[in-house]
């Protein structure tokens, strides 16, 4: 009896330690991105050089795509393309689409932005020209 007794004090605890390491599954942890501040569409303009408008999109990961429309080269497909830093610096490529549907780097947009504003420098290499930029949600 002794035995019996003996061996239920070892066996009971096992079993128990083996279904104890068993968790159920916890909620995963969510983290807010720290691009969330700027997450969002923009809209704003451009000029010096040449004038017109902006908008772009910041994703949760700081990646920004946009469109530009100029008010003196309406033939060109404008885009923008790029990041912001967690700082809020913006550093976007100016791109220009030619009628084969290739990308081509022209210039830059560049700047800082705040929760609720962006302003900067652009330029446009192809063309020799530049000027400032200011956008808001």
């Amino acid at each position: 009896m002794k035995k019996i007794v003996s061996l239920l004090l070892i066996f009971i605890p096992l079993v128990a330690l083996t279904t104890a390491c068993e968790h159920d599954e916890e909620d995963p942890i969510t983290t807010t991105s720290p691009y969330s501040k700027y997450k969002g569409a923009w809209v704003g303009t451009y000029s010096g050089s040449d004038s017109g408008e902006i908008e772009f999109n910041v994703k949760n990961d700081g990646t920004v795509i946009g469109t530009v429309k100029s008010e003196n080269f309406t033939d060109l497909e404008l885009s923008l393309k790029g990041k912001i830093s967690i700082q809020g610096e913006v550093k976007l490529i100016f791109i220009n689409t030619n009628e084969d549907g290739n990308e081509e780097e022209i210039g830059s947009f560049t700047g800082t932005m705040t929760e609720t504003h962006s302003s900067g420098s652009w330029v446009n290499d192809s063309k020799g020209i530049k000027g400032i930029w200011v956008a808001s949600r």
